[in-house]
């Protein structure tokens, strides 16, 4: 039973990809992430610095921009792409020590900007007139920039990405986890 429906969710995948033909190789996209891993490091961050001080550390009106990037793309074939990725964020927060007594002394604002440039693949899943889905991974460079700059190791595996919209310009909504983050929105223009 199950190696049947396999066998039709294959039929319909391959006949979905083979029932649209692509004229446009190469795709522009703008991105705005939320939920990414710096933003997990920040908050527990701060979180485990709270704990450690036994609560004589805090921090307070913490604001994430989230992730803002631009990625290029090249379909090699109708399942196959490959592209890369520049993307950044910014977060900031009050930081305050505590007394004894529980009064608060502000002593600065933590900043923290990562950017990272990723090279990436593409592999599609079906493409239609109107929508289309493909899953997406990448790995390259992050820098991280507070005190200094720190390069780290950056990637980014989204399995479940949607497009919607006209044939040359659509709206890109993805899910997965990484530097770029869990939940993506944007916009892609293929040419």
């Amino acid at each position: 039973m199950i190696k049947k429906l396999l066998l039709c969710l294959a039929l319909v995948v391959g006949l979905s990809i083979s029932s649209y033909s692509q004229d446009y190789k190469n795709e522009i996209s703008v991105t705005y992430s939320q939920f990414t891993l710096p933003q997990f490091a920040y908050i527990f961050g701060g979180v485990f610095g709270i704990m450690f001080t036994a609560g004589h550390f805090d921090f307070e009106n913490p604001i994430m921009t989230g992730t803002l990037g631009v990625e290029y793309n090249h379909w090699v074939n109708n399942w196959f792409g490959y592209g890369g990725s520049i993307f950044g964020e910014y977060m900031t927060s009050d930081t305050y020590t505590k007394d004894s007594d529980g009064n608060k002394t502000k002593n600065g604002t933590y900043n923290l900007g990562f950017a990272s440039i990723m090279p990436t693949a593409r592999f599609r899943w079906f493409n239609n007139p109107h929508f289309g889905m493909y899953s997406k991974i990448g790995a390259g460079l992050g820098l991280g920039f507070s005190n200094e700059v720190q390069p780290t190791f950056s990637a980014q595996l989204s399995p479940v990405c949607m497009e919607f919209g006209g044939e040359s310009l659509r709206g890109v909504v993805e899910l997965g986890f990484g530097m770029q983050g869990i939940a993506t929105i944007g916009i892609k223009k293929s040419f």
